[in-house]
């Protein structure tokens, strides 16, 4: 897979990875922890490249305590300028509509701030039963109740992607990444994004990696540079414009 992909030797991941990013002329990335341990990691991400970094925040997921959880993630949003939150709860065995969410959610709708939820299949080789608490249709219970949340549903909730389209046409402030789908279905990629331009537009849909290794950004954006089926505006607003305009990005 990572055949022809020219990098560099190097043992610093962040160096590597931003050379990368400038190889296929990507200005702004954001970065997604998977666990409370992980915010930190991104933090100093954020503050090696300020300029390019946008750091999101994985909140506590095994707290019951919504008050203690509403105070972190107030103070990562408020002092830490962590930018919106990635959520993981499925991998917790809980489902999108855990209780525990809602602090976050409450967030969200007062900051004006995206919440991405990891939803669908897990990368492959995952030992826990994931997808039983990855379907997005749940998020249908509460949307309404959070109208100035942007919620992002990852890897288009595969193979959920019908649930993920329904949700995205009935509320404005639903979007679809396509994070993994470039090299781990490419030609069904196709065919859920002429679907989805059909039901709601490409104006909602997000460009993500999800590599394991930085080379893997190339490899996703270097898709769209083979398909016929998408107009240069729609692979522009797919790519960047799209995710430019949710975070607000000058």
């Amino acid at each position: 897979m990572l055949e022809g992909i020219k990098t560099i030797n190097t043992d610093n991941i962040i160096k590597k990875t931003l050379y990368h990013l400038e190889r296929v002329k990507i200005n702004k990335v954001v970065m997604l922890p998977v666990s409370e341990k992980e915010n930190v990691a991104v933090s100093e991400w954020a503050r090696n490249a300020p300029d390019i970094i946008i750091p999101f925040f994985n909140p506590p997921e095994r707290l019951d305590d919504s008050k203690g959880i509403k105070e972190i993630i107030e103070k990562a949003i408020l002092d830490d300028n962590y930018k919106g939150f990635k959520i993981m709860v499925s991998f917790r065995k809980k489902k999108l509509n855990d209780k525990i969410l809602y602090p976050v959610l409450e967030t969200a709708h007062e900051h004006k701030l995206p919440v991405l939820f990891h939803t669908g299949y897990p990368p492959p080789g995952t030992q826990k039963s994931v997808l039983t608490f990855s379907n997005p249709i749940v998020i249908d219970e509460y949307v309404n109740s959070f109208p100035d949340a942007k919620i992002i549903i990852a890897h288009m909730g595969y193979p959920w992607v019908d649930n993920a389209l329904a949700l995205a046409v009935q509320y404005p402030n639903i979007y679809l990444d396509i994070s993994n789908m470039t090299y781990m279905m490419p030609n069904r990629l196709k065919d859920f994004l002429v679907y989805a331009k059909e039901l709601i537009g490409l104006d909602k849909i997000l460009f993500g990696s999800d590599g394991f290794v930085p080379e893997m950004i190339e490899i996703a954006v270097n898709y769209f540079n083979n398909v016929n089926f998408l107009t240069k505006e729609e692979i522009d607003n797919i790519l960047g414009l799209n995710a430019q305009k949710l975070l607000k990005i000058e």
